[in-house]
């Protein structure tokens, strides 16, 4: 009898034993805790949405700097050009908002971008400052041209990066209609910039 009860106690310690790595893996799988790197897809969703949120807070930049051209360009071309930026990007951030919310059924945080924004010395104080010396600058027109360049050139190696290493098409997809859109903006700043004087 005890002999039998030996072996029904092992045998149900080896089917246990058999079951833990399987249900350690659905515990993980289910798992919202789980420390970014020990799966596969967490590292790379937590890129796609970084994405989405510097490139809100890129744009948003992009739409002061514009303002700021209406307000005070001297140059007609300068000012519709600022015009048509403000309108495209205005667009692409309505698209950038819906497809976070559809991706993640959550609104992007804005205290998110802002933080992001600062580690890539786009937001914060150093933005408003930034923004308070192009508006003083002698030569308005050509510090607006030379800084929206360097601006939307930053604006498509982030949409470049995404493109190629996005988990999700829909943000992959998103990013190379950015790319062609603001490559568009970046030709004709550069050829006014030819027109206005060098860099």
């Amino acid at each position: 009898m005890l002999n039998k009860s030996v072996n029904f106690g092992l045998l149900g310690l080896l089917v246990a034993i058999s079951l833990t790595p399987s249900v350690q893996a659905q515990q993980q799988e289910n798992s919202p805790s789980i420390p970014a790197g020990e799966t596969n897809t967490m590292p790379q969703q937590q890129g796609d949405q970084r994405f989405l949120n510097m490139m809100v807070h890129h744009d948003q930049k992009t739409l002061q700097m514009a303002d700021l051209a209406i307000q005070k360009a001297k140059n007609p071309q300068i000012r519709a050009l600022a015009t048509e930026i403000k309108t495209e990007q205005t667009k692409e951030i309505a698209q950038l908002k819906a497809l976070h919310k559809q991706l993640y059924s959550a609104e992007l945080p804005a205290g998110t971008m802002n933080c992001m924004g600062m580690s890539m010395g786009m937001g914060g104080m150093g933005g408003m400052m930034s923004l308070e010396s192009l508006e003083n600058a002698p030569n308005f027109d050509q510090e607006f041209l030379r800084r929206m360049i360097d601006h939307q050139q930053m604006s498509v190696k982030m949409a470049k990066k995404a493109a190629e290493n996005a988990n999700e098409p829909q943000i992959r997809n998103l990013a190379q209609a950015i790319i062609k859109t603001q490559t568009a903006q970046l030709e004709k700043l550069q050829q006014l910039e030819k027109v206005t004087g060098d860099r």
